[in-house]
């Protein structure tokens, strides 16, 4: 399977404008987890406009809505440093992929082991695509194992770079 045609370049992100909310000197729990709740959905407002850029989104706000609900059945931050958002959606005319690298330490995505996460890849897919979404799903859950992989996602400096990456493992 040709993986790479789904990831286009313009759905590729490694200095997206996020900064995520400063911590209060003194906040309870509750306001912590409330905080990171935002800063993950803000987050998720960011990966919308990138997969808007695909021309493949029917309606940006509606998609953005769609992985926010997604997001709060179950979290997507699946490995360490790693998160795979992912969401079937009528706002995807065809399955589409994207890549978001955050900066050095990562931003908060309460991921399943409470650490901040570095990489992100999005999935959007039309709900009949099923097939589809869950090999590309399958293939990159293979991909994050792969320490080489990984370590040139963190060193890519422009959108080649992480398309010969991505090009390196899928074309073999």
């Amino acid at each position: 399977m040709n993986v790479l045609r789904h990831l286009r370049p313009e759905c590729i992100a490694l200095d997206l404008p996020f900064q995520p909310r400063e911590m209060p000197e003194e906040e309870t729990d509750a306001q912590r987890a409330k905080r990171l709740e935002r800063d993950k959905e803000a987050l998720l407002t960011e990966f919308s406009a990138l997969l808007d850029r695909s021309g493949v989104i029917v309606n940006r706000a509606k998609l953005e809505r769609d992985l926010v609900h997604r997001e709060r059945k179950a979290t997507t931050g699946i490995a360490p440093g790693v998160a795979i958002p992912h969401v079937r959606s009528m706002q995807v005319r065809s399955f589409i992929m994207g890549f978001a690298r955050a900066p050095e330490g990562g931003w908060p995505f309460l991921a399943l082991d409470g650490e901040p996460t570095r990489f992100f890849f999005l999935l959007a897919s039309p709900p009949w695509d099923d097939r589809l979404y869950h090999q590309i799903y399958k293939e990159l859950a293979e991909l994050i194992l792969d320490e080489e992989v990984m370590s040139g996602l963190a060193t890519a400096t422009t959108f080649q770079e992480v398309m010969n990456v991505f090009r390196g493992y899928f074309v073999r």
